[in-house]
C-alpha cells in the first residue's frame, strides 16, 4: 500500500523529523530500508532496540498513530498514475491490497481515500500473525481469492515486501522511488512508474 498504492512513505519520514525526533530517534539510511514495508511492532521494536527512548511504549504508539493521521489528512494523496492504472486493470484482474499497515491507520486512510473500493480483499497486519518479509500476508491473500502463486503477481517498492512475494512464489514486480534501484534486485521487474505495469502484464 504504503508507497506504491498512497503516497506516503514521504509522510512517514515527516512523523520521524516531527514527533520521533523530540525523543532522541533519528533514523539513519539502513533504518529505513528496514523500516520501509515492515508492521508497526517491527518499527517500535527497531525503535526501543536502537534507541531506547525515554517514553513509555504504548504512548509513543499513540502519539505516533495520532501525529500520522493528522499528516495524512491534511497531505495523503493516491500514488502519481495509480488511478488510470487501476482502471486498467480492476476489469482484467482481481485486486487486493496487501499492507503491513494495522487496521485503525488503513481505516483512517480509507475514511480520507475511499481505498476499501478499489480493491476485492484487503489484508492488513491483524489478518496474519506473521509477517513481511515471510510470505503470510500474501498466502492469506491467495487463500483468500482462491488463487495459485502462478497466476498472481506482486507490487512492491520495499525490500520486506520484495522479500515476502517472493518467499510466496509469485512474481513480484517492484517500484522504484522509496528506496534505491539496488535493492530491488530480487524483483522479476523493476518499473519507474506505475503505468509501467500494463508493459508487463
Amino acid at each position: 500500500m504504503d508507497g506504491v498504492v498512497i503516497d506516503s512513505e514521504k509522510l512517514y519520514s515527516t512523523s520521524e523529523k516531527g514527533l520521533l525526533s523530540n525523543y532522541g530517534v533519528k533514523f539513519d539510511d539502513s533504518d529505513w530500508h528496514y523500516i520501509k514495508g515492515c508492521t508497526e511492532k517491527q518499527f517500535y521494536d527497531l525503535v526501543y532496540r536502537k534507541y531506547n527512548p525515554d517514553i513509555d511504549r504504548d504512548l509513543l504508539i499513540a502519539k505516533g498513530r495520532e501525529f500520522l493521521k493528522k499528516v495524512f489528512t491534511q497531505k495523503l494523496q493516491y500514488m502519481d498514475g495509480f488511478i488510470d492504472i487501476h482502471s486498467n486493470l480492476k476489469n482484467k484482474f482481481k485486486l487486493a491490497l496487501v499492507t503491513s499497515t494495522g487496521p485503525d491507520l488503513v481505516n483512517h486512510i480509507e475514511s480520507l481515500l475511499s481505498i476499501y473500493s478499489k480493491f476485492d480483499l484487503v489484508i492488513t497486519s491483524l489478518d496474519t500473525t506473521k509477517h513481511k518479509p515471510l510470505p503470510d500476508p500474501y498466502n492469506k491473500a491467495m487463500e483468500k481469492l482462491n488463487l495459485k502463486p502462478h497466476e498472481c503477481v506482486v507490487v512492491e517498492d520495499s525490500i520486506q515486501g520484495i522479500k515476502s512475494g517472493k518467499n510466496a512464489g509469485c512474481t513480484v514486480i517492484a517500484l522504484e522511488g522509496s528506496i534505491e534501484r539496488e535493492y530491488l534486485k530480487e524483483a522479476d521487474y523493476i518499473i519507474s512508474h506505475l503505468s509501467d505495469i500494463q508493459n508487463i502484464l
